[in-house]
């Protein structure tokens, strides 16, 4: 009996732990409602209370007719000890008249205290009885009931006049008061004129009620996109047409079951919209900068280098980030003029672009190799930018300073001396004598007849100068003529510049720097291939390494084994440490292809 009662008293504590739980939780009374309705529809209206409450009082509905109501509904939960209650009361409502109504807040008392919901804005619209009518009157035994205005696409955009490069968002709408089962034939606008970037949307079109020419429809995003103007003037833009598969519900059919309920059959309307033309305006010709990009939109830039004292033939990369909103993807590098004793390989570009809702945002970087060639004090830069802000209908230039380089002397730097220094020559000083010394020593005799003048000796020691010319002058235009084949120079020091970088990546390896050892690994074969080939690195893939190798008639060995230490290069600097003994094979590895690749090429 005992045990009976302490299972009531503990039932009973915990329904009043649940019920206290309840009571101290914030006391919520909401009202809700449709936005829109039309003339004549019925919809509900709702005011729900997250707790136990009593003398409810509804608020006036002027403007609306009650067709039911209050009706009373009831829920209880009890959840791990906590009860939580809710109760709601709802009306069906009918609007009477066009207009904006106000439905104000519902009373009730919770624990003694009287509490409001929100109030509720309506916006009632012309009704569809009158179209729903013509529909009947028109409609065959086979119930097809289309018609214009039931169910229509249209195009829209965020603006008709633009400057060229601005951003236009452009919807492909549906709308309808009929149910639409499917899609056929769907013909979006090809956009001429215009760099489009479309808008992810979810697969499922959801229809959502929309207030269009004060009338209700279900309303549907079919795509979207943010159009770019490449040209100025009125631009036409083609029609979007769809055919759309609508139910529709029909009687009089053959069967007593299909006389009394009815039956549905599925019929196809072919959907296009009127034509629509934009506005574009041209870029102002006045004050335009010299190195204007040709887009529209908000950048930044920043220019950045990663080192400013290096010795020759060391690499130096520059990167240049264009940031902001526009079409990124036509974003180009800033045109830029480097010292000609530094070698500077096409920038590798690397994008950050994401399409938003309203405009295509992020950045761009461009990334350049620069190899400077010989000692000095170098300039890189100013570095500009200049774009059209369409808000401020003016030209922006941004700009941001020169770097200076230092080049000290490295132990690979080639001579740039071309001439020779030749000494200043002593006076040569003859005494005035008129006295020969005799000569006492043994004369040579000569026979008679024969002379050195004419003789063969004679003639090849006196053309000698001519063929020692002859032979220089051919050396020297040979000399001249590789000096400008750019290529060819590059091929013959590309083994040089590779052992340099090879020779940094030997220090990398002695001092245990993993990450380091690895992209100057990477640096060296790249490079290296890019100077044996003449290939600039912007173009270097590994297919044009392959393809270009077997034309030279390398072995097709050597050239997979470049490509896969290439590889294990690249992705040893992502994937987990590995041992010394690996970085020491990869070493090894990269010196012998290299010579393998130079006794081919």
């Amino acid at each position: 009996m005992l045990k009976v009662k302490m299972k009531y008293v503990m039932m009973l504590m915990l329904v009043l732990t649940g019920i206290w739980r309840a009571s101290a939780a914030e006391i919520t009374f909401e009202a809700s409602a449709k936005s829109t309705v039309s003339v004549g529809e019925r919809f509900q209206v709702s005011f729900a209370l997250n707790n136990n409450g009593a003398s409810f009082k509804a608020p006036p509905f002027a403007g609306f007719d009650i067709l039911s109501g209050p009706n009373q509904s009831t829920s209880m939960q009890f959840v791990n000890g906590a009860m939580s209650q809710s109760l709601t009361y709802s009306f069906v409502l009918s609007a009477t008249k066009e207009g904006t109504f106000t439905i104000p807040p519902a009373k009730i008392k919770v624990n003694g205290v009287e509490i409001e919901s929100n109030e509720l804005k309506i916006i009632v619209v012309k009704g569809a009885a009158n179209a729903q009518q013509n529909n009947k009157q028109q409609g065959s035994q086979q119930g097809s009931s289309l018609s214009d205005g039931q169910t229509f696409v249209r195009i829209s955009f965020s603006k008709t006049k633009a400057y060229r490069g601005e951003a236009i968002v452009v919807t492909h709408k549906i709308y309808t008061k009929q149910s639409i089962v499917g899609f056929e034939d769907v013909k979006f606008p090809s956009y001429d004129g215009f760099w489009s970037e479309d808008i992810q949307q979810p697969q499922q079109i959801t229809l959502n009620r929309e207030n269009y020419n004060g009338e209700v429809y279900n309303a549907g995003v079919l795509k979207q996109s943010i159009l770019y103007p490449q040209k100025a003037g009125k631009i036409q833009i083609e029609p979007f047409t769809v055919d759309v598969v609508i139910r529709e519900q029909t009687r009089g059919g053959n069967s007593v079951f299909d006389q009394f309920f009815g039956s549905y059959q599925d019929v196809k309307k072919s959907l296009k919209t009127s034509p629509t033309s934009l506005d574009i305006l041209p870029y102002p010709l006045t004050d335009q900068p010299s190195d204007f990009s040709g887009l529209t939109g908000d950048f930044s830039m920043k220019a950045e280098i990663s080192k400013s004292q290096v010795e020759a033939n060391d690499a130096v990369n520059l990167k240049i980030t264009i940031s902001g909103t526009g079409n990124m993807k036509q974003v180009n590098a800033p045109a830029l003029e480097f010292p000609p004793d530094i070698e500077a390989y096409d920038p590798k570009t690397s994008d950050n672009i994401k399409v938003g809702a309203t405009a295509v945002s992020g950045s761009r970087t461009f990334d350049y190799l620069l190899i400077p060639r010989h000692a000095g004090e170098f300039k890189i830069g100013p570095f500009s930018f200049s774009y059209f802000d369409a808000a401020k209908g003016k030209y922006v230039t941004l700009s941001q300073p020169e770097f200076t380089l230092k080049v000290g002397k490295g132990n690979g730097e080639e001579d740039k001396a071309t001439g020779v220094t030749i000494a200043s020559k002593e006076d040569l000083k003859v005494l005035g004598s008129d006295i020969r010394y005799i000569k006492t020593n043994e004369a040579t005799v000569t026979e008679k007849g024969k002379y050195f003048f004419r003789s063969p000796l004679f003639f090849a020691l006196s053309g000698a100068p001519l063929l020692l010319y002859l032979g220089f002058f051919l050396w020297h235009r040979n000399m001249v003529k590789q000096s400008g084949n750019v290529a060819l120079m590059k091929s013959r020091r590309a083994n040089k510049i590779a052992g340099k970088r090879l020779a940094l990546a030997k220090k990398f390896l002695q001092e245990k720097k993993r990450n380091e050892y690895y992209e100057e690994i990477f640096k060296a074969l790249w490079g290296y291939i890019s100077d044996k080939l003449s290939i600039p690195v912007a173009e270097l893939t590994k297919e044009k390494i392959k393809e270009t190798m077997l034309a030279k008639n390398v072995n097709e060995a050597t050239i997979n084994e470049f490509i896969s230490l290439l590889d294990k290069a690249e992705f040893a600097r992502f994937a987990p440490a590995g041992g010394e003994r690996e970085m020491d094979t990869t070493y090894s590895e990269a010196i012998d292809v290299i010579s393998k690749i130079e006794g081919n090429v």
